[in-house]
C-alpha cells in the first residue's frame, strides 16, 4: 500500500513539472546577461560596418529567445539578421533564417505569414541552385498550402518537388512527396489519385525499411567480425604468455632443485611448528570475525528499524499533505462549477439575445438587398443593353462586370449632331429652320466612365453622369474635349462642390466617330485610349484631371485620329488593370493588358470579349476576389466597308 502511494505522488509531481515546462518561461539571469552582451557586440560590429558578424549576433539572440518560448522576439531578431546577411549576399544563412521564421509562424498558427517566409526561403534556394534544397523548400511550401486548404497550389508545388527528387534518386523525399500528394488529392475529392499516390508511398516505405535492415545487418556483421578478431587475438596472446611463464618456471625449478633437496630435512621440523601456530592463529581470527559479524547484524537491525519508522512518518506526512491538497482542490472545483454554471446561464441568455439580433440583422439585410436589387433594375433600365452597340458598329463588344449588385462604372453611347449647334448651346431659337439640318449625317459618341466608388454610391454617381451626358449632347456640344469640360462643370454644380467638402467625380474616355470625315476624336479624363492600326499598337493618355473635384475649370486635350484602314479601338476603366491575382498577388497592369489586346485584336469581337473574361477569372484564381467594377469597350472601324451603320 505504501509503495502504491509513493508511486502515485511521484506521478503527480512529474505531471505538474511537465505542464510547467511547456509554459512561457522568463529569461534566466544568465540568458539576460547573454542578450545584453550580444546587443553590445552587435552595436560594435555595426559601428565597424561588419554586417556579417552583426547578422550572426542577431541570429544568436533569436535562438536564445526561441529556446525561452519568446517567438515574437525571436522573429524580430531573425528578420534583422536576414537583412544584414543580404547586404553581403550570404544566401545560405538567409535561406536558413527564412525557414526558421516560417517554422516560428507555424508554431504561432499564423499560417499566412509562415507561407510568406517559406516562399522567401524557396526563392533563395532557387538562387543558390542546390536541387535538394529546392525540393525541400517546395515541400515546405506545399505543406503550408495544404494546411491552408489550397490543395491545387500544394499539388503544383509537390509535382515540381517530386520531379527534382526523382532526378536526384532521393527515395526518402520521393516517399514524402507521394504521401502529401495522396493527402491533397483526398482533400480535393480525387480519391482515385489519392489511392494511387498512397500505394506508391507504401512501396517506397517498404523499400526504405528493407534498405535500413540491410544497413543494420551489415553493421552488425562488421561489429561481430571485429569482436571475433579481437577474441582470437586475445587467445593468441594468452597462449604466448602461458608458454613464457612455463619456460620461466622450468628454468627456476632446475636452478632451485639442488638447494631444496639439501635443506629439505632441516626444514621439515620447522614446518610442523609453523603449521601448528598457523592453526592457532586461524582459530583466533575466526572467533574475532564471528564477533564482528554479530555486531554488524545488530547495527543493521537497528538501522532497519529506524528506516521503517522514518518511512512510516514520511508516508503519514504525505497522506496528510495529499488530503489537504485534495480538499482544497475539491473546494476549488465546487467554486469553479458554480462559476461555470453561472457563465453557462449568461451564455444562454446572450445566445438568445444574439439570435434575436441576428434575425433582426438578417431581416434588415434582406430589405437592403431587395432595395439594392431594385436599384439594379433602375440602373439596368437606364443603360442601353451592351448588345445595342452592334446596331451602330457591327464589330464591337462591351464587357461589363460590376463588383457588387449595382455598379459605379457605366458605358454610354448615342448618335449626336455632326456639328456643334451654337443655338442649342445658348438656348436660342432659330429664325429659320434649316430643312437640311435634320438630314445631316450623325456622329457616334462612345464612352467608358468610372465613377468614384462602387456599389450604391457609385451607382448614384453613374446616374448623374449618364443624365448629364445626355443633356450636354442634346444642347448641341459634339467635341469630346468640350463635352468633358461641360460635364466637369455639371458635376460640380449638381453636387454643390463649391459649398460643400464633397470631392466625388469620375474618370472617363470619350470618343466621337465621324464617318464623313473618316476620323475619330478622343478626349480623356485620366483614362486612356488604346488603338491598333497597320500592326502597331498605340496608346493616347488622358489628361491628369478628372471630372468633378475642387477646381473650378479643367481644360481637356482634343486628339484626332485619321482612320485610313481597319483600326481597332479599346476604352476601359481601371478595374481590369488594377485587379490583384497571379502567383505573386500583383496587379494585372496596363502593359500586360495592352499586350493581350494586341495578341487577340484580329479575333471576332465576341471571342475577344470571352477571352478577356476568361483571362480575368484565371488571373484572380481562387485566392483573390474582384476589387472593383470592370468595364471594357472594344470596336473596329473600317470606313471602306459598312462597319458603322447610318
Amino acid at each position: 500500500m505504501l509503495k502504491k502511494f509513493v508511486v502515485l505522488c511521484l506521478i503527480i509531481l512529474c505531471t505538474n513539472a511537465l505542464s510547467f515546462s511547456q509554459e512561457l518561461r522568463i529569461l534566466s539571469p544568465q540568458e539576460n546577461e547573454q542578450i545584453a552582451r550580444l546587443n553590445e557586440m552587435a552595436e560594435v560590429f555595426l559601428n565597424d560596418k561588419d554586417v556579417s558578424n552583426a547578422g550572426k549576433t542577431y541570429s544568436q539572440m533569436a535562438f536564445i529567445y526561441w529556446k525561452a518560448g519568446r517567438m515574437r522576439e525571436a522573429i524580430d531578431n531573425f528578420i534583422t539578421s536576414a537583412d544584414l546577411y543580404l547586404q553581403k549576399d550570404k544566401f545560405i544563412e538567409v535561406r536558413n533564417i527564412y525557414s526558421n521564421i516560417g517554422v516560428l509562424y507555424t508554431d504561432l498558427e499564423e499560417l499566412e505569414f509562415a507561407l510568406e517566409y517559406f516562399n522567401k526561403s524557396l526563392t533563395i534556394r532557387r538562387k543558390i541552385g542546390d536541387k535538394t534544397e529546392i525540393a525541400a523548400g517546395l515541400f515546405d511550401v506545399a505543406y503550408i498550402l495544404q494546411v491552408l486548404g489550397y490543395y491545387d497550389d500544394a499539388i503544383k508545388q509537390l509535382d515540381e518537388a517530386l520531379a527534382i527528387a526523382t532526378e536526384l534518386k532521393n527515395s526518402r523525399l520521393i516517399m514524402d512527396c507521394y504521401q502529401l500528394l495522396s493527402l491533397n488529392f483526398e482533400q480535393n475529392g480525387n480519391i482515385r489519385k489519392s489511392k494511387e499516390f498512397a500505394a506508391k508511398a507504401e512501396t517506397y516505405k517498404a523499400y526504405l525499411e528493407e534498405e535500413s535492415l540491410k544497413q543494420q545487418f551489415t553493421t552488425e556483421v562488421i561489429e561481430t567480425q571485429k569482436q571475433v578478431a579481437k577474441t582470437e587475438e586475445e587467445k593468441r596472446l594468452a597462449a604466448e604468455l602461458f608458454k613464457l611463464q612455463q619456460l620461466i618456471y622450468e628454468q627456476t625449478q632446475d636452478s632451485l632443485g639442488i638447494a631444496i633437496k639439501a635443506k629439505q630435512d632441516s626444514l621439515f621440523y620447522a614446518q610442523e611448528i609453523s603449521r601448528t601456530r598457523s592453526l592457532q592463529i586461524d582459530n583466533l581470527n575466526k572467533e574475532k570475525e564471528l564477533t564482528r559479524i554479530r555486531l554488524l547484524e545488530q547495527e543493521a537491525k537497528a538501522r532497519n528499524q529506524q528506516l521503517i519508522i522514518g518511512m512510516v512518518a514520511i508516508g503519514l506526512g504525505l497522506m496528510v499533505i495529499l488530503a489537504i491538497v485534495m480538499l482544497r482542490a475539491n473546494r476549488a472545483r465546487q467554486k469553479a462549477n458554480q462559476k461555470l454554471a453561472k457563465q453557462n446561464k449568461e451564455i444562454v441568455e446572450k445566445s438568445e439575445q444574439l439570435g434575436s439580433a441576428m434575425r433582426k440583422i438578417a431581416h434588415q439585410n434582406q430589405n437592403i438587398t431587395q432595395s439594392i436589387n431594385y436599384a439594379k433594375g433602375i440602373q439596368k433600365a437606364l443603360l442601353p443593353k451592351p448588345g445595342q452597340l452592334n446596331d451602330f458598329i457591327k464589330e464591337s463588344f462591351i464587357l461589363f462586370k460590376p463588383r457588387d449588385i449595382v455598379s459605379g462604372d457605366f458605358y454610354w453611347f448615342r448618335e449626336i449632331d455632326s456639328k456643334s449647334d451654337i443655338f442649342k448651346i445658348f438656348g436660342m431659337h432659330r429664325r429659320e429652320v434649316d430643312s437640311n439640318q435634320n438630314k445631316a449625317p450623325k456622329k457616334l459618341a462612345v464612352s467608358a466612365v468610372d465613377c468614384t466608388g462602387h456599389g450604391v454610391p457609385g451607382a448614384f454617381m453613374s446616374m448623374i453622369g449618364y443624365n448629364l451626358l445626355d443633356e450636354i449632347t442634346n444642347k448641341g456640344i459634339t467635341r469630346p474635349d468640350l463635352i468633358l469640360e461641360e460635364l466637369h462643370r455639371g458635376v460640380r454644380f449638381t453636387l454643390k462642390q463649391k459649398e460643400t467638402s464633397n470631392q466625388d467625380g469620375m474618370d472617363m474616355a470619350l470618343c466621337v466617330i465621324d464617318r464623313e470625315e473618316k476620323t475619330l476624336e478622343f478626349a480623356g479624363a485620366k483614362n486612356p485610349l488604346i488603338y491598333i492600326s497597320n500592326g502597331h499598337v498605340e496608346q493616347i493618355k488622358g489628361d491628369k484631371n478628372g471630372i468633378g473635384g475642387k477646381n473650378d475649370d479643367h481644360k481637356f486635350t482634343l486628339h484626332k485620329i485619321e482612320v485610313n484602314g481597319p483600326t481597332w479601338f479599346y476604352l476601359f476603366s481601371d478595374g481590369y488593370i488594377d485587379q490583384f491575382g497571379g502567383d505573386n498577388g500583383r496587379k494585372f497592369m496596363i502593359k500586360n493588358f495592352r499586350e493581350m489586346i494586341y495578341n487577340i485584336h484580329q479575333w471576332p469581337m465576341e471571342q475577344q470579349k470571352e477571352h478577356l473574361e476568361k483571362e480575368l477569372k484565371t488571373w484572380m484564381g481562387t485566392k483573390y476576389s474582384q476589387i472593383d467594377d470592370v468595364l471594357v469597350i472594344g470596336f473596329k472601324l473600317d470606313f471602306t466597308s459598312n462597319e458603322i451603320k447610318t
